[in-house]
């Protein structure tokens, strides 16, 4: 049985995507482009008349310390804060350019306020003196440089995060599914466990408490009925334990060892020895049919031991027929108990195994009954894809037919 994995979900995780080698603290990132602009950028403006949107030095200064404070208000108010840095210089302007692409990524405010830049970062250019390549570059330059340049590294920051947060998300989907599909896994192999420990419990200890039984009546002065009684108890105890170990996987037994159609004899001369009447009918498979595989042939044993067993316990003196038949369309089973005798009309009639336990003439206290019976029986046949029905015969009897495929995949 595969056992839930120890390791925590977040070990499952994929790795991070590597980030920077040097991650500054958030408030220096922040304030970092409003200090260079401060005390670089404006002292430069206040001198040089060209260094700015306007020919007053003053008035360059005063707008580029003014897109400055502006960045210092760019992650909370992207958008305003590019629109502040219109009237600023060029780089306070590209940083507020990439912070809003970098967290609106492509939206229509976005456009808006590139084409404004574009036509900011032209202005100051004569436009007419384009006549040579060095004129052309210089024209281009802060577009392009300023403008271009930090919308596309902003958009790309963007996309990036979204696929970041995007396969993080899936990631944690898929760890989440295996954690679930794990957990179904482990339901339903403690489900098959405890149904083949409940065939093999429920048919072995039922025989052998009816041999105990038989063994209580049994006379004295005849040991070798004692010792007959006891060597099937003993057994019967063997093949539990042999079959319970197999289960448990410290004794696996080999694919050829498995319960299978070869053991239905057996099993019939089992019942028959602990009092049961009952025929076997084994026919097919005909020329050009395959036979049924080994799951198909397990699951028919179990069925048709639960059968039994139920007869046992609620009809102990009726003539039971069970018949197999390997037919085109899948195996076909029938276990078909008569009515029981006139003292206990209704214990052959039960749809479903009763909660107490049932009284057998002349073996004392009646076997106790699970009520997992039928349950178990219709699980094995759905889980190969055949079906099962159970119920009550016109006769009086109770009949439990099936039909399985003969190849599960």
């Amino acid at each position: 049985m595969r056992q839930p994995t120890d390791q925590p979900a977040d070990d499952l995780l994929a790795p991070p995507l590597p980030g920077p080698l040097l991650r500054l603290p958030r408030p220096v990132r922040a304030l970092a482009p409003t200090a260079v602009v401060l005390l670089v950028l404006v002292p430069l403006a206040a001198h040089d008349p060209e260094f700015g949107p306007t020919e007053s030095p003053p008035t360059n200064a005063a707008l580029m310390a003014f897109g400055a404070l502006a960045l210092a208000f760019r992650r909370r108010w992207p958008a305003a804060t590019a629109a502040a840095t219109l009237l600023s210089g060029q780089l306070p302007l590209a940083v507020a350019l990439y912070g809003l692409a970098a967290r609106r990524g492509a939206a229509p405010l976005l456009y808006v306020l590139a084409v404004l830049a574009e036509v900011r970062l032209f202005v100051p250019f004569d436009l007419g003196d384009v006549s040579t390549p060095s004129a052309l570059a210089n024209l281009v330059e802060d577009p392009l440089v300023f403008g271009a340049v930090p919308l596309a590294l902003g958009l790309t920051t963007h996309q990036r995060a979204r696929t970041v947060s995007v396969l993080a998300e899936r990631n944690r989907l898929l760890v989440e599914a295996r954690r679930h599909a794990e957990e179904r896994a482990v339901a339903a192999e403690r489900a098959r466990l405890a149904r083949e420990m409940h065939d093999v419990v429920s048919n072995r200890v039922s025989l052998i408490t009816l041999h105990a039984g038989a063994g209580q009546v049994a006379r004295a002065d005849d040991p070798a009925a004692v010792r007959e009684t006891l060597g099937l108890i003993r057994g019967l105890g063997l093949q539990a334990l042999t079959e319970l170990r197999g289960l448990l996987g410290v004794l696996t037994p080999a694919s050829d060892q498995a319960p299978s159609l070869r053991g239905l004899p057996t099993l019939v001369e089992e019942s028959r020895r602990a009092g049961l009447a009952v025929g076997l009918t084994v026919t097919g498979p005909d020329d050009g049919l395959p036979a049924p595989g080994p799951k198909v042939q397990y699951a028919a044993y179990r069925i048709v031991q639960e059968a039994l067993t139920n007869a046992h316990k609620h009809a102990p003196a009726a003539e039971v027929a069970v018949t197999v038949a390997v037919e085109p369309d899948g195996l076909r089973l029938a276990v078909v108990n008569s009515p029981a005798e006139p003292t206990e009309p209704a214990e052959s009639a039960r749809p479903t195994d009763p909660a107490g336990p049932v009284a057998s003439e002349g073996t004392g206290p009646g076997l106790p009954s699970g009520g997992h019976g039928l349950h178990g029986m219709r699980t094995r046949a759905d889980d190969l894809g055949g079906t099962l029905h159970a119920g009550p015969t016109p006769e009086g009897g109770f009949a439990v037919r099936a039909r399985l495929p003969l190849r599960v995949v």
